[in-house]
């Protein structure tokens, strides 16, 4: 995981520039409330997560296990998605109805 510049400013991506979001109706702590065909859109971020080697993050990473028995990464107890199609650097889901959200972050948490 990394952070990102991007045309809201620094937020949250994976490794590959990928950014994710957070789904405002998921419960911090709670299982992903995103399924179904929700999920076939806003694809759930798996993996190991773990900070990029130029990056300090002001939260903690975990895993919550989803539907199917998936792994989903979280960001301060919050499920983590992609949004699918979604170019590198992409914005575009941030604010879609009213309930996607990109994870804000700083310049500051960028090691220099």
């Amino acid at each position: 995981m990394i952070v990102q510049k991007s045309a809201v400013g620094y937020v949250l991506a994976e490794a590959n520039h990928q950014v994710v979001y957070t789904y405002s109706k998921d419960k911090k702590g709670g299982k992903p409330t995103c399924v179904g065909a929700c999920a076939a859109t806003w694809i759930p971020a798996t993996g190991t997560p773990q900070a990029g080697p130029a990056d300090v993050f002001p939260g903690q990473f975990g895993l919550v296990t989803g539907a199917g028995g998936v792994k989903q990464i979280t960001y301060d107890g919050r499920p983590l998605y992609l949004l699918k199609g979604a170019k590198p650097l992409a914005v575009t889901g941030n604010g879609q109805g009213g309930v996607w959200h990109v994870v804000p972050l700083s310049a500051s948490d960028i090691r220099t």
